[in-house]
């Protein structure tokens, strides 16, 4: 009996342990900051990611500025249909699609809400008329 109580009281205060640790996990592993500016290639395009603000908190949406412009002449990519998918790493939080407006010529904006602290992976697919879909992918830590 006594040695039943024992494995009992172990059993609980392993599971008050394992909960605190997974309550402040945030403040035990460290996450790698956002960089000011991505950068990535997509197809024939290049893509540079801006994160307003950074890091982005999960109490309000962020700004995700985009500036696309063609790889090989730098001309920037005025007609295109640009898509962000946002899913996080860590856990499946389920995928947010949101789309960017074009706010001028090769420049656009989407608001994105990160619910959870951590490691997103944010996808931008880049369709233009006449031309196959091009995607790439930015990684942003929440905080």
């Amino acid at each position: 009996m006594r040695r039943r109580l024992f494995v009992l009281a172990l059993g609980i205060g392993f599971l008050i342990v394992i909960t605190g640790l997974a309550t402040n996990i945030d403040g035990i592993i460290p996450h790698r900051p956002t960089p000011q500016t991505q950068t990535a290639q997509a197809g024939p395009y290049q893509i540079t990611l801006q994160v307003t603000p950074n890091p982005p908190p999960t109490t309000q949406p962020s700004t995700l500025s985009l500036q696309i412009v063609r790889r090989d002449t730098q001309q920037a990519i005025a007609d295109a249909h640009v898509t962000l998918d946002s899913d996080m790493e860590a856990m499946d939080m389920g995928t947010t699609h949101v789309e960017a407006q074009m706010q001028t010529a090769g420049v656009y904006q989407a608001q994105l809400q990160f619910s959870m602290s951590g490691s997103w992976q944010v996808r931008v697919r880049i369709a233009v008329a006449e031309a196959q879909a091009e995607s790439a992918l930015f990684e942003i830590t929440a905080q």
